[in-house]
């Protein structure tokens, strides 16, 4: 089996915000800047086929819901080094690309490597997670609040609960003495039956900050508190990391970065290593290795790929996997229906089960796929 061509179908859909402002916040002597105000739009979106030579093609989307084209160079570079040779020689084909990644972001070819993982479930009639190790039917999703208010937030959870989810993940925005007056709300409204986390991801906590939040959200029992300083502040997340006892977890502007991302899971920086299979799935697999060395899981971030499917598919083939995030973004099923695929992920009473066709088991309208691609490169 030869690869013979890879192509890109490009679509537009309104799938992340296109701009951020941002505010200072903090004090003048120690400026700080925290993202605000997003504003939505279309934005182009590729999907990759491997095609090869036996008529058995890998299909995945670029990226999740960001981070969602490759450059002309990349894809120069992408054909240059792979046309001709045998999808099935996975880890000699990714050395070939890595060895040309210098200049590139890490990780720049993973939906590269998710069409692979298509091939080989095809040729071998298996579902992605089963060759990942199958060590789940289905996973339990976790539900993302959304609303600028607390009591946007409360209403939203709400929702959440009533369509069956029990572990609620909230992106408060505000300070932290505002922050933590509202876990203490969600613990009051939601009960104790109901899993709560904290990303902070859009706070940018100072230390002292982080760890007041933090023995916070121990006493309210949360699940996690993620990203709560800026992931490059290596000695203040192991100094973090040593006096909490609630699991840190990160670090996801590292997470393209599998050797890095090692190196702070050693290191005691982070206790839960946040991955994403935009980067590819064979990071994560090593990744998640590695991590079970250390007693500890990989948790994949966001819907990821192909509309959920490729997450659904690692987070149940993996063993120290223990959550699916089911957004954002918000309408990422709809969207990849819009484009033709027949079965994005949708959790059912707050849990996800990967399709049962071989490879991804994406289906496809295709009459529909050509009538919203805009170009193909």
């Amino acid at each position: 089996m030869k690869i013979t061509s890879i192509e890109i179908s490009v679509f537009e859909l309104p799938i992340y915000p296109v701009l951020t402002k941002v505010v200072p916040v903090g004090n003048p002597s120690e400026l700080r800047w925290q993202q605000a105000f997003p504003k939505g739009g279309a934005v182009p979106v590729q999907v990759m086929q491997v095609i090869t030579d036996e008529g058995i093609n890998g299909i995945c989307t670029v990226g999740d819901w960001r981070y969602t084209e490759l450059t002309w160079r990349q894809i120069a570079q992408l054909r240059e080094l792979v046309i001709g040779e045998n999808p099935l020689e996975r880890d000699l084909l990714l050395s070939k690309l890595n060895a040309v990644s210098r200049f590139f972001e890490p990780g720049w070819f993973g939906g590269f490597d998710n069409c692979l993982w298509d091939i080989e479930g095809k040729v071998k009639n298996l579902p992605v997670s089963k060759l990942l190790g199958g060590a789940k039917q289905k996973i339990q999703a976790y539900y993302n609040t959304a609303g600028g208010t607390a009591e946007d937030l409360i209403r939203d959870g709400e929702i959440g609960i009533e369509a069956g989810f029990t572990v609620l993940k909230d992106h408060l925005p505000f300070g932290a003495r505002k922050n933590i007056e509202i876990f203490r709300e969600f613990r009051k409204v939601f009960g104790e039956s109901i899993g709560l986390m904290h990303d902070a991801a859009l706070v940018n906590y100072t230390f002292d900050e982080a760890v007041r939040v933090g023995k916070e959200l121990e006493d309210l029992n949360f699940v996690w508190l993620e990203e709560p300083l800026p992931d490059r502040h290596h000695k203040d997340y192991v100094n973090l990391c040593k006096q909490l006892k609630i699991p840190v977890a990160g670090a996801e502007t590292l997470m393209n970065e599998p050797e890095i991302s090692k190196l702070w899971l050693e290191s005691g920086a982070i206790d839960i290593l946040r991955v994403n299979g935009r980067h590819g799935t064979t990071p994560i697999l090593n990744a998640s290795k590695f991590a079970a060395q250390l007693n500890t899981t990989v948790e994949p971030n966001a819907y990821g790929p192909l509309f959920g499917i490729v997450h659904a598919h690692i987070d149940c083939g993996i063993s120290n996997i223990d959550w699916f995030e089911n957004a954002p973004p918000a309408r990422g099923a709809e969207m990849g229906e819009e484009i033709g695929l027949l079965n994005p992920i949708r959790p059912v009473s707050g849990w996800v089960s990967p399709p049962s066709g071989p490879g991804w088991g994406s289906e496809w309208d295709w009459l529909q796929f050509e009538k919203k691609r805009i170009a193909v490169l």
